[in-house]
């Protein structure tokens, strides 16, 4: 499973130069990456250009960008599930026989991931485009216009395959001993255009004024198209003659597929900005925003987003004069609204898709029929945000920072509910309800510790806190009771671990509380009367907030020696106060498990269960952790020659250690999202990774 010749390379090479009115830069990169798991690598190369021209007198400025990438990957590896195989298998059964050949369990949820490595094909060529050009121009003073316009291209080709030998197609199987082959064609692309007006002023000595006006258009779509068959009696084509599978016109077999699919949205936004500072002392700003988007409805495709903010920099003030310690202080304080379409495309609209067949003089016809609820009041999801915030430079700018305070409500959240079946004819709509409240401190601190000689030593930290409440989940129209996210794998039906309900927080465990074991080692939990009973007498009333996987605070550390020639990078970063749902104790420190491979806590920390796994707080760690998560020692070597101006050799390391007292794996998990905190049983492996590199400047 593991690949321990995983030594992967990165090597680029850029240049620049250009004259007083032209100048690029071009760079060339290759990398040939392999991950901690077999048959998992990527092989990709690509370069940038960067160009940049004036004329007119320097009145005008134009700027290109390119950039592309070729890759080509190895897909077959890596999947979370392979490495549960690995967790939950006897560690003495064989992976091959005496025979040399492969062994597989017909055991539930039981595979050999090497035997799949061995018999099958996953691949991906990828290539990607970017390229934009900016034209700049002064038109008087104070007074200038701009053009931008990009083009994004990504596509790729996957294939996969599935040979003879493979234990899914064995004769025993719904494939009777023949071969499977996969393709699919994959492009997205989009198109930007963006035009904007700046003046900026200063008059009267006291008075500054900034003002950009513009327009933006941007429009994306993808193009998809996949097909399988089966029946292969050779593997002599690979993936490579779909149409020799004999599952065309053999019946007995699973039906091939195929399908096509394209899709496609526009954006587009008129936009201001007027700024305005009174002796550098006092600052306002305005924004607005109108943002149309194809996403909504055909009533609210449209959205104003208004933003305001105010500044005051104390440090200018008379009063300050003498507090010598005070380089710089600023009060700020701003109120904004800003938009969200992250949906998917044509919720607001009937689609069509296919429904049955009917004959007719004996002919089949494909039935068609409308396979969304259309909704054209569905509009833009909403963050209202306040925020107020303070910036400073201390004792002769050794220490800087600023600190902020922000509340932010999401209102008009975008979700499927129930629709009323008459007069909808699906059973969902896509539609508004609904609103989450954010509210949190942010700290950020600069200093340099250490100023001297060849010495210097600085340092930054970031410190953050943020607690949410899911404010509103119904309207008049749709109700909901709540939401619920993270379904508990088989065996066993133990539902879903997180619940999301009006006052709640997100990310809310919802479940049984352990109460202890029975002498037979059978679960025992409260009940609301908070009773100690046998688990079939909990009912859905016993059920309450168990825990929290969303972090509330999050830290890093940051710090940067020198020393002569030499450089040292550290940096420290930590979540805390969480929960974990660790799954894999429930489901393999469990000696229910066996003949199955179990954990150690089944016979240490479990050793007094003998029933099958339950979802309740006995599973839920803290989930607090510190991580190492960079160091880097270089040296620089300076030469003073025509071939070669510095040199530098470094090394790095990566995911060093972490600091925590969960029992998992590891314990820093997905915490955005409504899924947060739940260490499932499928696993990438954690690594650590050591890096030496080389840099060259001629």
């Amino acid at each position: 499973m593991i690949n321990s010749n995983n030594l992967s390379q990165y090597h680029n090479l850029a240049a620049s130069g250009g004259n007083e009115r032209t100048n690029y830069r071009a760079s060339f990169y290759f990398d040939d990456a392999y991950g901690v798991a077999k048959e998992n690598s990527r092989r990709e190369y690509g370069g940038r250009v960067n160009i940049n021209h004036s004329g007119l007198s320097d009145k005008l400025l134009l700027q290109a960008n390119l950039v592309t990438n070729f890759n080509n990957a190895n897909l077959l590896g890596g999947d979370p599930a392979d490495f549960e195989q690995a967790i939950q298998r006897n560690p003495t059964a064989p992976i091959v026989d005496e025979n040399g050949e492969f062994v597989n369990p017909d055991a539930y949820n039981n595979y050999n991931p090497l035997s799949r490595y061995a018999n099958r094909i996953n691949k991906r060529n990828q290539q990607t485009f970017s390229g934009d050009v900016k034209a700049t121009l002064d038109i008087a003073k104070g007074l200038g216009v701009s053009v931008f316009g990009a083009y994004q291209r990504n596509s790729w080709n996957d294939r996969e395959f599935r040979s003879m030998e493979d234990y899914d197609q064995r004769e025993d199987s719904q494939y009777q001993g023949m071969g499977y082959a996969y393709k699919e064609n994959h492009l997205d692309w989009n198109n930007t255009f963006e035009a904007t007006v700046d003046y900026t002023a200063d008059f009267a000595r006291d008075h500054s004024l900034d003002f950009v006006g513009g327009y933006s258009y941007q429009y994306f779509t993808t193009e998809q198209f996949w097909v399988n068959n089966n029946g292969f009696t050779t593997d002599g084509f690979l993936d490579w003659n779909l149409g020799a599978g004999s599952a065309i016109q053999n019946t007995d077999l699973p039906r091939p597929g195929m399908d096509s699919f394209k899709e496609e949205n526009t954006l587009i936004a008129f936009f201001g900005r007027a700024s305005y500072s009174f002796r550098d002392k006092y600052f306002t700003q305005l924004t607005l925003r109108r943002e149309g988007s194809s996403k909504f409805g055909a009533n609210n495709k449209w959205g104003d987003f208004p933003a305001v903010s105010f500044g005051w920099a104390l440090s200018e003030e008379d009063f300050m004069d003498g507090i010598d310690q005070i380089n710089f202080l600023k009060l700020r304080a701003g109120y904004g609204v800003t938009g969200n379409q992250g949906i998917d495309n044509y919720q607001s609209i009937v689609t069509l898709g296919t429904g049955g067949v009917y004959p007719q003089n004996g002919i089949y016809y494909q039935t068609y029929g409308p396979a969304k609820n259309p909704n054209p009041n569905l509009r833009w999801e909403k963050k209202r945000e306040w925020n107020i915030g303070l910036d400073f430079s201390l004792f002769s700018d050794r220490i800087g920072g600023k600190l902020d305070w922000y509340n932010r409500e999401t209102v008009d959240l975008l979700y499927s509910y129930t629709a009323q079946q008459p007069p909808f004819v699906q059973s969902s709509i896509f539609t508004n309800v609904g609103s989450i409240s954010n509210t949190g401190l942010e700290l950020s601190l600069n200093a340099g510790i250490i100023q001297k000689g060849d010495y210097s030593w600085d340092m930054s930290i970031a410190a953050s806190t943020q607690s949410n409440e899911l404010t509103s989940l119904s309207n008049d129209t749709y109700t909901l009771q709540f939401l619920q996210f993270g379904g508990l794998p088989s065996p066993g039906n133990l539902g879903d671990a997180i619940r999301l309900e009006e006052g709640g927080a997100v990310g809310n465990f919802y479940g049984k509380r352990f109460a202890g074991f029975t002498e037979d080692g059978e679960w025992l939990f409260y009940n609301q009367d908070g009773s100690a009973v046998p688990v079939e007498e909990i009912d859905d009333q016993d059920y309450t907030i168990i825990g929290n996987g969303v972090p509330k605070h999050y830290l890093s550390w940051s710090n940067n020696f020198r020393y002569k020639n030499f450089d040292l990078s550290v940096f420290f970063r930590g979540k805390f106060g969480f929960d974990i749902l660790n799954t894999k104790d429930m489901y393999f420190g469990n000696k229910n498990w066996l003949p199955n491979n179990v954990l150690k806590s089944a016979v240490t920390k479990n050793a007094d269960l003998n029933a099958a796994p339950q979802y309740s707080d006995y599973y839920l760690e803290k989930g607090d952790f510190i991580k190492l998560d960079n160091v880097t020692l270089g040296y620089t070597f300076n030469f003073s020659n025509d071939y070669v101006r510095n040199l530098r050799i470094y090394a790095t390391g990566q995911n060093l250690f972490t600091i925590t007292g969960y029992s998992g794996l590891d314990p820093e998990l997905e915490d955005t999202g409504f899924e947060t905190g739940i260490d499932n049983r499928g696993f990438y492996p954690v690594t650590r990774s050591y890096t030496v590199g080389l840099n060259i400047e001629f």
